[in-house]
């Protein structure tokens, strides 16, 4: 039986599968994509960032304020600037995620390289197709004028 087993294991695994020769596909559940998105910022880099938002993305604040970063061109402009201000350092921590299907909601805490904190932000991603179509960061809402 022994024998039988292992020669299932060796036909179903063998080396000459293509399943085995493929490489697995990244994870492209929302909080995945999200979470490679914030990793990226706190390893400050760019290429990952931009690496999961889509083409035609959309970054704006919530309650709309009309001023909406669209395309990963700009976007990746957007955080090219952010990035450079931030000190050595200078961390995102997911301290809470909430995810509804194609949305995750996160509340970023922020923190120097001394552990104290920096800041804070909640955000709502959008997420289909493996990359942020859209994304939002709360504001309070501007007072009338």
């Amino acid at each position: 039986m022994k024998t039988l087993t292992a020669a299932f294991i060796i036909c179903v695994t063998g080396v000459a599968s293509p399943v085995q020769s493929q490489v697995a596909p990244r994870d492209t559940l929302p909080a995945a994509v999200v979470q490679r998105f914030v990793d990226g910022a706190n390893a400050r880099s760019l290429d990952a960032m931009m690496a999961t938002v889509a083409a035609q993305a959309v970054f704006g604040a919530l309650p709309d304020n009309g001023k909406n970063t669209v395309g990963r061109d700009s976007v990746r402009a957007q955080y090219a600037r952010v990035l450079s201000r931030l000190p050595a350092g200078y961390t995102v921590t997911v301290a809470s995620r909430i995810v509804d299907g194609a949305f995750v909601t996160d509340f970023e805490l922020f923190s120097n390289a001394d552990g104290t904190p920096a800041g804070r932000a909640t955000w709502v991603y959008y997420v289909a197709g493996g990359q942020i179509q859209r994304a939002w960061v709360l504001r309070p809402p501007r007072p009338p004028q």
